[in-house]
């Protein structure tokens, strides 16, 4: 449990992920990395001065997501809640578009709350699936790149821990999380990624994971000619 809150205070604190006094939108889905982040940020957001607030974002593509809502609604108890409604047609890239309007709509509810930034729950895992599919489907130098823990209004305080460890932390606090079956839908690339190909080079390759979140660190440093 310690694991989690420790790499959250440790990217705010050292490496300013968030600052202090910050008013911070946190987008939740309600799944464990959202969850979890959501509950560290409230326990460490006093000595910071930081003033949360909560959004959770419904694309009403599948029945009950208004319950998920509600859970996320009492996840945030007394800090404000933003209910976020947007309509995606059915069709081809729904995930890509899902979540361009995910982002737009948080974007804009965060200009009107006076929010400096978007906090996120990507985790190191999102880093490798992201690397290995844009690895993949792209050539450029920046393909490999890693996703920023801090960029414009997005924050990522997550992206050096593991999902298995925002589980294990829920798990540990009793939190009720939502399980969302897009996420072993086979027929979206970032499920077949997450649950097929990189187990497969777990296998071959052990550690395979952890060397790729390393691999996209250090070239963003090359693009951004940063030292090591």
């Amino acid at each position: 449990m310690g694991v989690v809150r420790r790499a959250v205070a440790t990217a705010v604190d050292r490496r300013a992920v968030l600052r202090p006094g910050e008013r911070i939108l946190i987008a939740c889905s309600g799944g464990p990395d959202s969850t979890a982040l959501l509950d560290a940020l409230v326990r460490l957001a006093l000595p910071r001065g930081w003033r949360l607030e909560v959004a959770h974002v419904d694309h009403a593509v599948r029945p009950g997501s208004e319950q998920e809502a509600e859970l996320v609604r009492a996840l945030a108890g007394v800090l404000p809640f933003h209910a976020l409604n947007v309509r995606v047609a059915a069709g081809a890239s729904l995930q890509l578009r899902a979540r361009d309007a995910r982002l737009e709509a948080l974007r804009r509810c965060a200009a009107e709350i006076g929010a400096s930034v978007i906090a996120f729950g990507h985790t190191a895992d999102d880093q490798a699936e992201t690397v290995l599919m844009r690895a993949l489907t792209s050539a450029t130098p920046h393909s490999i790149e890693a996703m920023a823990e801090r960029e414009g209004v997005a924050a990522r305080p997550l992206l050096r821990v593991w999902r298995s460890q925002t589980i294990a932390y829920c798990d540990a606090l009793g939190l009720t999380v939502v399980d969302d079956p897009s996420n072993s839908d086979r027929r979206y690339l970032r499920s077949r990624v997450r649950h097929d190909l990189l187990p497969m080079l777990e296998r071959v390759f052990p550690g395979a994971r952890r060397r790729l979140t390393v691999l996209a660190e250090r070239q963003r440093r090359v693009l951004d000619d940063r030292p090591p």
